[in-house]
């Protein structure tokens, strides 16, 4: 699996910028939150914290510290007595799936992502963690944006599921065909 972008931080950034609104409603949408949800607005502004730090800190490491950091800020007043800590073993798993120098960054953050979501590290907030450490992984390395838009939500479930049942990897090349997202640059 290849990076679809190769972008400057500037570009990658600025791309961002440019569609952080939808990206984080498709967020919202796969957090399953509705329109009427009290805790809508919260999440929302959790989610833009959350970007805005992954956008301004590319100094900060890729590792589960960050993970646990982005959860926390994803989590934060929506839900009391949230799990924030993982084992040595997955701590471990986490940081042998980042470190693999022979894989595209792009095909590490998909793998980060299904592994955050098939294990399960939180007791909740598995999708919106998974999916900013995903980003941040991204973002760092200039190769587009992970995004589930809404249309593509309940097909990604029902992939998610049969990953989770199976071990289907067809998930990882529909992901990267449907959900990574990024620029049209001039070539």
């Amino acid at each position: 699996m290849i990076n679809k972008y190769t972008l400057s931080r500037a570009q990658e950034i600025r791309f961002v910028r440019q569609h952080l609104d939808e990206f984080i409603a498709n967020n919202i949408s796969l957090s399953r939150y509705s329109d009427d949800d009290p805790l809508k607005g919260k999440a929302e502004e959790n989610f833009y914290e959350a970007y805005e730090y992954i956008l301004n800190h590319p100094e900060v490491e890729n590792d589960y510290k960050c993970l646990l950091q982005l959860h926390g800020m994803l989590m934060k007043d929506l839900d009391n007595g949230i799990k924030s800590e993982l084992s040595e073993k997955q701590i471990e798993e986490l940081s042998s799936m980042i470190n693999q120098p022979t894989k595209a960054n792009l095909e590490i953050a998909i793998d980060v992502f299904l592994y955050i979501l098939d294990k399960r590290l939180f007791t909740d907030g598995d999708v919106r963690a998974a999916m900013c450490f995903a980003n941040k992984i991204m973002v760092d390395n200039g190769c587009g944006f992970l995004t589930v838009p809404i249309i593509h939500k309940d097909t990604f479930r029902y992939k998610l599921k049969e990953y989770k049942d199976s071990n289907d990897f067809d998930i990882k090349d529909w992901v990267y065909k449907y959900c990574v997202k990024g620029p049209k640059l001039d070539q």
